[in-house]
């Protein structure tokens, strides 16, 4: 505004003092006297000032009014010679957008009065007709305008009402927070149900200290993640010590309408995720609980006939020893090989017993250094007497430059020893030439070991799929369809993966990967 009255002193003091007419001088001392008003006003509140005028429709329609009176009346002084009537689209746009379509209207209105009034009189037409028709093209530029502001607010108020009503009808509590003061600028209502408490009336320290944030004020906050808050949004998930529940918090910095350093924070109800989780856990242990529980039933079977071999053959070693002993030439050696035979053995039952209540007793996994290839052969070692019993032959590929994994042995030893259950199972009512089983190790192409334990049986029909690794799903007639599932979570837990695929001629091959240690 001030860069206009200098433009008009500038024209004014250019005109020949005996050229000016008492108009003339009159807008001269006008804008004088404006100019003079003016420099007493600081430039830095003139931003402010123009913010609360706009602010209130009163205001900017009494603004709008004196604009439109103050460009009438300079373009009226310099005789329509400079044709200032287009500013009056400055008063026009200021009303309508700030009052509404009839303040602009009354704008419109008064500034056609001014213009007709004063420049009927003295315009250079040669015509009347000219002159209305210049008024008529006016006035409907200035409607045109005033129409289309009234559109445009109008649009961008509806399109603030729907935003605004997400963020309000979101669950989610929404805060917005000046970085700098830590003004609360905007709150939903989500919010003020979590607090239970009017928002604006809380401190928004105090919020990001409830949420996990600490006792640092916002703009402290930003500079302690200032690279997470240039690459996006953080987010952690806190626990309110109010109510006891869960939350997700998410922080970012979004842009403001005033320029100002803004970060907009979004705190969700995660509790009942993160009992689901717990519930999930829990479950999980449960399953193994349970399929521990379940397979007690057929090692206790499997317990008898294992033990039995090694007690067996103690008993025939010791009756030998007793009859060399009997015999009066007997050889010394001879007894001592018996005696170290009948300890081998013992040794042996012990090792049994020492691997099923290992397999058996439930514990909290307890992850180690150890090698895949000697959980296999502990495993087929654990199943030697039922392999031997149903005369099934097994062949080992495994190979002997793989990397050392960290895990939990029981639980990988459980695993091996259920997929070799199927397998032996799956292979029982074949033919005699075809009760082999394949036990590979190697490494696949990302690094991974992967171990292999394939059959000759019937297969697997293609129609399951993936139902195979779900709880209670069963192919056998006295399973109870929780050894694949407890094998997906066990190998899933170590950062691997279990698949199966059907072999070229008959039977099938399960896969499972492991990562390799990291060093």
């Amino acid at each position: 505004m001030l860069e206009l009255f200098y433009f008009f002193k500038r024209y004014l003091d250019d005109k020949d003092i005996a050229e000016r007419s008492p108009a003339v001088l009159s807008a001269h001392s006008m804008v004088c006297a404006l100019m003079q008003d003016s420099s007493s006003l600081s430039l830095q509140r003139l931003p402010d000032m123009v913010r609360r005028i706009t602010n209130s429709r009163i205001s900017a329609l009494a603004l709008g009014l004196v604009l439109s009176v103050l460009v009438a009346a300079l373009d009226y002084s310099t005789g329509y010679e400079l044709r200032f009537a287009i500013l009056q689209l400055v008063p026009i746009a200021l009303a309508t957008w700030t009052a509404g379509l009839i303040a602009g209207i009354l704008i419109v209105s008064v500034s056609s009065v001014f213009w007709l009034v004063s420049f009927g009189s003295t315009h250079p037409y040669s015509g009347d007709f000219f002159f209305y028709w210049e008024g008529v093209a006016m006035v409907t530029v200035y409607i045109a305008f005033v129409l289309l502001l009234t559109r445009l607010r109008q649009a961008l108020t509806r399109s603030d009402e729907r935003f605004v009503r997400v963020l309000e009808e979101l669950h989610a509590a929404v805060y917005v927070a000046d970085q700098d003061s830590g003004e609360m600028l905007y709150a939903n209502r989500s919010l003020a149900r979590l607090i239970d408490a009017d928002p604006y009336s809380q401190s928004t320290a105090k919020l990001a200290a409830r949420f996990g944030f600490g006792n640092a004020p916002l703009a402290k906050r930003d500079d302690e993640h200032s690279q997470s808050m240039q690459s996006g949004f953080i987010s952690h998930e806190a626990r309110d010590p109010t109510n006891g529940r869960w939350y997700l918090v998410q922080v970012g910095p979004i842009p403001w309408k005033s320029g100002r350093s803004v970060s907009v924070q979004v705190i969700t109800d995660i509790s009942e995720q993160k009992r689901a989780q717990a519930l999930k856990r829990q479950h999980q242990d449960m399953l193994h609980q349970t399929a521990r529980i379940a397979a007690l039933a057929e090692i206790a079977s499997s317990l008898a006939h294992e033990v039995n071999q090694p007690l067996t053959a103690i008993v025939s070693y010791n009756d030998a020893c007793l009859r060399l002993l009997n015999n009066p030439g007997c050889e010394k050696s001879e007894v001592i090989t018996a005696l170290q035979r009948c300890r081998e053995q013992a040794l042996r039952a012990g090792r049994i017993i020492s691997r099923v209540r290992e397999f058996i007793r439930s514990k909290r996994p307890n992850p180690t250094r150890c090698h895949i290839n000697s959980l296999v052969r502990e495993s087929i070692e654990l199943l030697e007497a039922q392999l031997e019993d149903k005369d099934i032959c097994v062949e080992m590929s495994l190979s002997e430059h793989l990397p050392s994994i960290h895990a939990d042995q029981t639980l990988l030893v459980q695993v091996i020893v259920n997929l070799v259950q199927n397998a032996i199972d799956a292979t029982e009512k074949s033919a005699p030439s075809d009760r082999k089983l394949t036990l590979m190790s190697g490494n696949t192409g990302n690094g991974e070991i992967v171990v292999s334990v394939s059959d000759r049986g019937a297969g697997i029909p293609e129609t399951i799929g993936d139902q195979l690794y779900t709880p209670l799903f069963t192919t056998k007639s006295q399973g109870l369809g929780l050894g694949l599932s407890i094998c997906r979570s066990v190998v899933e837990a170590h950062g691997g993966r279990i698949w199966h695929e059907a072999n070229s001629e008959c039977g099938c091959t399960f896969h499972i990967t492991l990562p390799p240690e990291v060093v």
